[in-house]
This record gives structure tokens, C-alpha cells and sequence, in this order.
């Protein structure tokens, strides 16, 4: 039995009852999804965790460190970044630890394969493509399925289908 904090109210296990057996499946499948449905969304990095999953990155064990670590200057080199908000953090934390929890399977018109592509630069996600195995080929045909949708000719945003075509050229750099 379900715990009082997870627990369904009736009408929604009752509605979950009339839709599985109107469309003839299981009852659980619906029930399964309210509890998804219900779940909070993973809460946003805080200062501190960016700080700490970034210094990893460059094999730092602290701010000190990193600011001093050539690799970690390079990284930021040309950017006016204040390291004492959470903005630029949020944006190195992006660009080389990961798409944080709380971004992950987005939608919208920005959002591609569950990534917001103004936000986070990962072609290999965006194109579902695997790295180790994708040819030129396979790059350029997933390019152009994305971009068939995202060009602005066809209503598709601007920003969006010239994220596309950086990471379709960033990608195809290395091959």
C-alpha cells in the first residue's frame, strides 16, 4: 500500500479504473503516471553544488585551486563572468559537467530530445546520435530531419535552428 504522502486520491484511481477499461489496458499504467504527474520537479543545482561538480571537472578540490588551474582559465577566457552568482556557475556547470537534474526531459519550442537547446550545447543528445558510432553521414541525415522542423522558413525558430547548425558543425569538426 502506498504511503499517505504518495497516496492517489480516489477520484483519480477511480478515473484510472474508466480509462483502462475503456481504452483496454492495465489500470496500474494509469495510476503509475498520476504518481509521475505528481512528482516535484528535481529542485535547481544550489550555489555550493555547482561550485563543487564544476571544481571536479577540472580535477580541482576547491574554488582556490581551480581559479589558479590553466585549463580553468582558458575555459573562461573573454567571458566577464562574476564567480560570486550563481548565473556563470550555472553556465560552466552546463558546459562541462552536464545538463543539470532539474532540465532534464524538458519541453518546448527550445527543447529538443528533452534538452532546451539555448541552454545547454549537447549535439549528441539533440541529434539521438551516438558518438562512438555515428558516421558524417548519420550526422548530416539527423541535421536534416531537425532542421526540416526548426528552420525558419518552415515557422521554426531562428535561435533554435542556428544552435543546430553549430552543433551539426561542431560534431562534424571531429570526423
Amino acid at each position: 500500500m502506498a504511503s499517505k504522502s504518495t497516496a492517489l486520491p480516489q477520484f483519480v484511481i477511480d478515473r484510472a479504473a474508466e480509462l483502462a477499461k475503456r481504452h483496454g489496458l492495465d489500470q496500474q499504467v494509469f495510476l503509475e503516471f498520476a504518481q509521475f504527474a505528481r512528482r516535484k520537479r528535481p529542485p535547481e543545482p544550489s550555489l555550493p553544488e555547482l561550485k563543487a561538480a564544476v571544481c571536479k571537472a577540472f580535477n580541482c578540490s576547491n574554488i582556490t585551486q581551480l581559479k589558479q588551474q590553466e585549463a580553468f582559465k582558458v575555459a573562461i577566457e573573454g567571458r566577464n563572468y562574476n564567480l560570486r552568482s550563481k548565473a556563470p556557475w550555472l553556465e560552466l556547470y552546463r558546459e562541462w559537467v552536464g545538463v543539470p537534474t532539474n532540465e532534464r526531459n524538458e519541453t518546448g519550442p527550445t527543447c529538443i530530445n528533452g534538452i532546451d537547446v539555448l541552454k545547454n550545447f549537447r549535439p549528441w543528445i539533440v541529434f539521438g546520435l551516438d558518438p562512438k558510432k555515428a558516421t558524417a553521414k548519420d550526422i548530416k541525415e539527423a541535421f536534416r530531419k531537425l532542421a526540416k522542423e526548426h528552420h525558419p522558413d518552415t515557422g521554426g525558430n531562428p535561435e533554435v535552428f542556428s544552435k543546430l547548425q553549430q552543433m551539426r558543425d561542431s560534431i562534424l569538426l571531429g570526423r
